[in-house]
This record gives C-alpha cells, sequence and structure tokens, in this order.
C-alpha cells in the first residue's frame, strides 16, 4: 500500500504541532505568541525527516513482507513506524544542534532529548495505524463500490437477457376452432431452461410443446435458446412429429456436449381434431375427462433429445393418440411443477397437480385461468421457499 506523500505530511504536521503545544501549555504559564513559531519550526523540522524515513521504509517493509502471514506483516509495520519516529527525531536533533542551536535561537533543554524520541516513535505509530486504516476503509470501499457496479450491470444485462428470452415465447395464445389453450413458464433464476411454444407442420396440423432444457440458469437458457430456433425452423418442412423430434435429435446431439440434453412433451392437433401426445423423456401428460371427472396419465415412451445419434429408423418419442371431448383438459408441465418443495422439503407432486387440474375443470376455468390457478396453488404451497427449478405450465381445453 502507497500513501500520497503530501498526505503524509500533512497529517503528521498537524498532529505534531497539536502535541507540541499542548505539552507546552501542560509543562507551565507559556507566552503562544512567543513560543508558537518556535514550535511550528520544531515540528515542522522533526515531522520532515520522521515522514520521509516512515514512508520509504514502509513502502520497503510491505514489499518485502508480501508473502508473511498478515499479523506478522501488522508487527512489523508497527516496529518500523516507530523505527522511523525516532531514527527521524535523530536526524533532526542533529541538524538543529549543528545548524540552528549553534546560533541561539532556540535552546530546548537537553532533557528533552529521550522523551522526544520515545513520543515522537509512539506518535509514527499512531499516525501510521490511522493512516492504514483509513487507506484500508477506503480500499474497502471502493472494491464494495467496484462489486456494487458489477453487480448492477450483471443484473442489467440479466434482465435484458430475460426479456429477450420472454420474445422467445409465444406473444399470444395459440387459437385453433374448437380449443382454448394457454400457457406460461416462470423461470427459478432472471433466465431458465423451460420453454414453450406453438409450431406449425407442414401439412397444417399445430404442436403445442413444453421443452426443458438440462440445468437452469445462463447455460439452460442458452441451450434453450438454440432449440427454439431449431424447432421453429424444421417445424414447417416436415409433416410429422416423429420427423421433427428425429432432425432435432440428431441436430442437437452434434451441437450439444454429452452432458446437455433437452426433454420435450408436445400435443399436436391435426386438421380433424385428432390428437397425439409425444413424450422425449419429458413428464406426462394429464387428460381430465370431463364426463367421468378422472384424470388420466398418458406416459408413452421417449428418450430425451440429444442424447443418441441416428435414430432415424425408430424417432425418440412414440404417439399416445387420444380424442378430447367438450370439457376435456390437458395438461402438459415440466419437472419444475411437480418438484416444487415446501418450507418442510415436501414435493408438490404429481397429485396435488390433479386435484388443482380436478378443482379448476370442474369450476369451468378456462385455459388462461386454469394455468394461472395451478400456478397459484403451487406459490401458496411453497411459500418463501426459494425455487429451485423452472416452472412451466401449458392447458388445452376442448370448447
Amino acid at each position: 500500500m502507497r500513501w500520497p506523500f503530501w498526505k503524509v505530511l500533512l497529517v503528521a504536521n498537524g498532529a505534531l504541532l497539536v502535541i507540541a503545544c499542548i505539552a507546552m501549555m501542560l509543562s507551565g504559564p507559556v507566552d503562544l505568541l512567543e513560543v508558537l513559531p518556535q514550535a511550528v519550526l520544531m515540528v515542522a523540522a522533526y515531522c520532515t525527516p520522521i515522514t520521509t524515513v516512515a514512508y520509504f521504509s514502509t513502502g520497503l517493509m510491505l514489499r518485502i513482507t508480501r508473502e508473511l502471514p498478515r499479523s506478522v506483516r501488522g508487527a512489523l509495520l508497527v516496529l518500523t513506524w516507530l523505527i522511523s519516529g525516532m531514527a527521524g527525531s535523530l536526524i533532526t536533533y542533529a541538524a538543529l544542534y549543528y545548524v540552528v542551536l549553534d546560533n541561539g535561537k532556540i535552546n530546548p533543554p537537553s532533557t528533552l532529548v529521550t522523551p522526544v524520541l520515545i513520543t515522537n516513535g509512539v506518535v509514527a505509530i499512531g499516525i501510521g495505524t490511522f493512516i492504514f486504516l483509513v487507506e484500508l476503509m477506503r480500499g474497502r470501499y471502493r472494491e464494495r463500490t467496484a462489486i456494487l457496479g458489477e453487480q448492477d450491470l450483471l443484473t442489467a444485462e440479466l434482465q435484458a437477457a430475460r426479456n429477450v428470452q420472454r420474445s422467445l415465447l409465444p406473444s399470444e395464445d395459440l387459437v385453433i376452432a374448437g380449443f382454448d389453450i394457454s400457457g406460461t413458464t416462470e423461470p427459478a433464476v432472471e433466465i431458465g431452461g423451460d420453454y414453450y411454444d406453438y409450431i406449425s407442420f407442414a401439412d397444417g396440423a399445430k404442436g403445442i410443446l413444453v421443452a426443458d432444457a438440462a440445468g437452469k440458469g445462463v447455460p439452460a437458457a442458452l441451450v434453450m435458446a438454440k432449440f427454439q430456433g431449431m424447432a421453429q425452423a424444421l417445424s414447417i418442412h416436415v409433416t410429422s412429429a416423429e420427423e421433427l423430434f428425429t432432425g432435432l435429435n440428431d441436430t442437437l446431439q452434434t451441437r450439444l456436449d454429452r452432458r446437455s440434453f433437452i426433454t420435450v412433451g408436445m400435443v399436436t392437433i391435426d386438421l380433424d381434431d385428432q390428437c397425439r401426445f409425444y413424450r422425449a423423456g419429458h413428464n406426462p401428460l394429464l387428460l381430465y375427462r370431463g364426463a367421468t371427472g378422472s384424470v388420466e396419465t398418458s406416459r408413452p415412451p421417449g428418450m430425451a433429445l440429444g442424447l443418441m445419434h441416428g435414430l432415424t429408423r425408430r424417432a425418440p418419442a412414440e404417439p399416445a393418440p387420444f380424442i378430447m371431448e367438450k370439457g376435456d383438459y390437458a395438461l402438459l408441465y415440466s419437472d419444475g411443477l411437480t418438484e416444487a418443495t415446501d418450507r418442510e422439503g415436501v414435493p408438490f407432486g404429481e397429485e396435488r397437480v390433479e386435484e388443482a387440474l380436478c378443482a379448476a375443470a370442474r369450476e369451468g376455468l378456462g385455459a388462461r385461468a386454469t394455468q394461472m390457478e395451478i400456478v397459484a396453488k403451487l406459490a401458496a404451497f411453497v411459500g418463501d421457499t426459494v425455487p429451485h427449478d423452472d416452472v412451466t405450465v401449458v392447458v388445452v381445453r376442448k370448447v
């Protein structure tokens, strides 16, 4: 740590001047107008060599003791300041003796030499400690200010990234005659690896998908942004979900590292209102039947995308056909919904998801109100627990 030389001189001169005046007043009645010029001269004469020695010896000591423990460095610095005060005083006394004292201009008692040496050494320790603490606090303040600045910048960048990610999501709910569809996603942090979208196939069929990239945060969000572009670009050139999943799987396998993969759940609706569910390593589809008031679980076989290459003969996910009647609800979701926990670590679970779906469906809520109701019940369940994964919910209702 290097201190500006003028600051050292200013603080030391001022402090020693005060000490000298106080000492003179305590020694007995004095004429301040007579002794003050002498005090100023003496203080300046003593302070300049003391601070000069202390300044350079401190810098040298800091360089020499750089690798030593902090406690040892502190003790050596205190010793350095003590020696600097005494050595600087000796230099001053010698200069005054040969230059000034012989002329009779200043006649300090010889008995003051030893107390002055000791006093100046102690004062040097006090001043050095004061400056050291001030510089330490200033350094901490600068570090904290820099950290806060970096945090503000990072927050702004994450907020911008979140806005970009939200722009990749559907701006409006999908409109299909006879169906009411609505979805939402909430990242665990600023940005996440969950994603839902509505896509169109070359034959006119529509796809409603929910995807979840391994992990969370920025890495998962980057993977998901790549997946979104692939899915939108590829879907308009294929006529089936099997072709889409195969193309996505092979592309992701070559572009992702071995530890990255994406799970996908997708419902397709063709022009005849025939529905199919595809599950590439994703959560099952929950299907509420209005006629019976019960919930069916569709869990067809399928492998997460990006794990295996060359599945052109067998698609990563096999279809599970189903038909939706009026009053039926289909629920697509990510594992952040079922795996969210309360304060005791109890997961929300698939059973509570089914209960929330049934409650909303029996009230005849629309798709948007249903997904909002499910998310609200999840929020009430977890309370103030910090979310550990992204949550995505998409509801399809037959009207």
